[in-house]
């Protein structure tokens, strides 16, 4: 049997359809549970209960909860996880218009909310797994906008003299508006609509600020 790479866990993958089946349940469950009640007043009981697991199949899979608790919260945070590259090829304002929204669209979601909401709650007891929000959410977006921004750069489509400071700004007006809601209030996301108008007035003004200079 092949091991399934986890944050700091290693999970031996059943090769049977129905040993997928069961493992793909108990994080379901358990996701669901750990993101509703938060990692305290999750047991592992009530996850077997609804996923209809016994405690051997779960112990074989996961030998602790906070094992567990390690994978639901990486396979969240990795299934959330866009593109590898952005296309530097095709029209920067609708490439940079759809990153935006897909990511505000992740931001804003109900589940991000709750992950970011259990992983600052936790993180003293599971600073690894701050860490890899972070790598994996922010920093990863941050950077695959950094590696587009100098791929514009090269090919003269935007003036652009720190790519980095650049990404900073793009992602600064991206988040500013919903930040609050965001981290503090229980509030509905915004309908697609206005993420949509949102991206683009933030395209508009990023390319404006960074457009290419003709003599």
């Amino acid at each position: 049997m092949r091991n399934m790479a986890f944050s700091n866990v290693r999970v031996i993958e059943p090769q049977s359809a129905r040993g997928k089946a069961r493992l793909a349940r108990i994080l379901e469950v358990a996701a669901e549970l750990f993101l509703r009640d938060g990692y305290e007043q999750t047991s592992i009981d009530a996850i077997l209960v609804r996923s209809g697991g016994s405690k051997a199949t779960l112990y074989a899979y996961f030998p602790t909860k906070e094992d567990l608790f390690r994978a639901v919260i990486d396979s969240v945070v990795v299934n959330g996880q866009g593109p590898e590259a952005l296309d530097a090829a095709a029209d920067p304002r609708v490439v940079l218009t759809e990153f935006a929204a897909k990511r505000l669209r992740v931001m804003l979601s109900p589940q991000h909310r709750a992950i970011l909401g259990l992983i600052i709650a936790e993180r003293e007891r599971f600073p690894d797994l701050a860490r890899m929000y972070l790598t994996h959410g922010p920093q990863r977006s941050q950077s695959l906008l950094v590696a587009h921004l100098e791929a514009l750069r090269r090919n003269d489509s935007v003036h652009v003299n720190d790519v980095n400071e650049a990404a900073e700004f793009f992602i600064g007006m991206l988040k500013q508006r919903w930040t609050a809601q965001l981290l503090f209030v229980a509030a509905p996301p915004p309908s697609e609509t206005a993420i949509r108008e949102h991206a683009a007035r933030v395209v508009t003004r990023f390319l404006a600020a960074y457009a290419r200079q003709t003599h």
